[in-house]
């Protein structure tokens, strides 16, 4: 569809410039933004007047965004027979037309015209044979979509340990539509993993006040306070142990934490919110951020190449921000992340124990989340039926083959 034909409804003070006959509409030019384009470039090559780009870009804080255009984008311009614009439309996103019109007095007027996709509810399933992505690409699972399934499930299920072959998942997503044609995948409105044989389920629900996230199917937040691990899927290299063979040290002493091993360079998250009580380099540690979080737990990030931008004592951070990067600095004998989780000053294993979880739903709200999730949850039984019924067939065939 041409830019120029798109609707004009959900605008405002968008009155029609006057004399917009058939001859002015068939002087509309649509021109592509180059690489290195300003939108001063792209009214001069039109024949605009340079004091015309200063009237369009500083007329409201919607037109603004005309000196952040990107090539591939269009802008369609409407030119009178005097060179002086009459309209210009410009899509900054799938969903929004900026437009902007002149006057019968010759100012110009601005509005934002909205496009909603149409959100179509798929669900989908897999079982793991070797790996998360390879099951999800089998399944014609996006890969954002799975990425974002471990996002949730991540406080729970560490996807770098805890994944077994014969896991299964499903998923219940939106995708997006505009005018019949597919153009993205949307929020996920419900998900399941069964790791180990335990079932994990999260459902997306928004409360009255507009607070969303995702939480079991009793109101709990998926959410924990910590994140269970804060290096997306990496393999550990040392566990948390009494006595372990020091690489470097070539002795035995204990290991008060997890180690990651990923390659350099591989960004840490912070496991929650807390402040940075630490972020400097020792002989041990190398370069480690201490992060406290209230006034029981501390994290430990050790090795660290070098720290993330404003990364600093003081400093507060929100969980899963980057603080660092993966390194070998100190007594490493290779890139890896060494991450502690310490209670009251003690140290715990990260990757046993008991994470607190955040906030559940507010008990006034808990109608009005099984009416809103309902429909998700009896999508998500659909896709397990199903996905039980696959496994049924395939286990039916093998037998019959034997």
């Amino acid at each position: 569809r041409d830019l120029h034909s798109f609707p004009t409804r959900r605008s405002s003070d968008l009155t029609p410039a006057p004399a917009e006959d058939a001859r002015a509409n068939r002087q509309w030019t649509e021109i592509e933004v180059r690489p290195g384009d300003t939108l001063a470039a792209i009214f001069d090559r039109a024949g605009l007047k340079p004091s015309t780009t200063h009237e369009v870009a500083n007329l409201n804080d919607q037109t603004k965004q005309l000196r952040r255009i990107r090539p591939g984008q269009k802008i369609a311009l409407l030119i009178d027979d005097r060179k002086q614009l009459t309209q210009l439309k410009y899509m900054p996103s799938l969903t929004e037309t900026l437009v902007i019109k002149r006057q019968a007095d010759q100012s110009l007027s601005s509005g934002v015209l909205n496009h909603p996709l149409d959100a179509v509810p798929v669900f989908k399933s897999g079982t793991i044979e070797s790996s998360l992505f390879e099951a999800a690409a089998v399944s014609g699972i996006p890969e954002n979509i799975i990425m974002e399934m471990a996002n949730i499930f991540g406080w729970d299920i560490d996807f770098a340990l805890d994944i077994r072959k014969g896991d299964r998942f499903a998923v219940v997503y939106n995708e997006l539509y505009k005018e019949g044609r597919k153009v993205r995948s949307g929020q996920i409105l419900a998900a399941e993993f069964i790791n180990q044989g335990k079932t994990y389920r999260a459902l997306y629900y928004t409360d009255p006040k507009g607070n969303s996230g995702y939480f079991t199917p009793d109101g709990k937040s998926m959410r924990k306070a910590f994140l269970r691990s804060p290096v997306k899927f990496s393999r550990i290299s040392s566990r948390f142990s009494g006595k372990r063979w020091h690489p470097v040290l070539g002795k035995w002493r204990s290991h008060r934490g997890v180690d990651y091993a990923a390659a350099r360079g591989t960004p840490i998250r912070a496991a929650g919110d807390g402040k940075v009580i630490k972020a400097a380099r020792s002989k041990s540690y190398g370069n480690v951020v201490f992060l406290q979080h209230g006034g029981r737990y501390t994290t430990v990030y050790a090795h660290m190449k070098g720290f993330a931008r404003g990364i600093r004592k003081g400093k507060r951070v929100k969980q899963g921000q980057v603080i660092g990067y993966v390194g070998s600095t100190g007594l490493a004998s290779g890139p890896h992340l060494h991450y502690e989780f310490r209670l009251n000053g003690v140290h715990r294993n990260p990757l046993t124990v008991k994470l607190p979880a955040a906030a559940p739903i507010n008990p006034a709200y808990l109608e009005d989340f099984k009416r809103q999730t309902s429909s998700q949850l009896a999508l998500l039984e659909l896709a397990r039926e199903q996905s039980v019924a696959s496994l049924d067939d395939e286990s039916a065939s093998a037998a019959s083959s034997n």
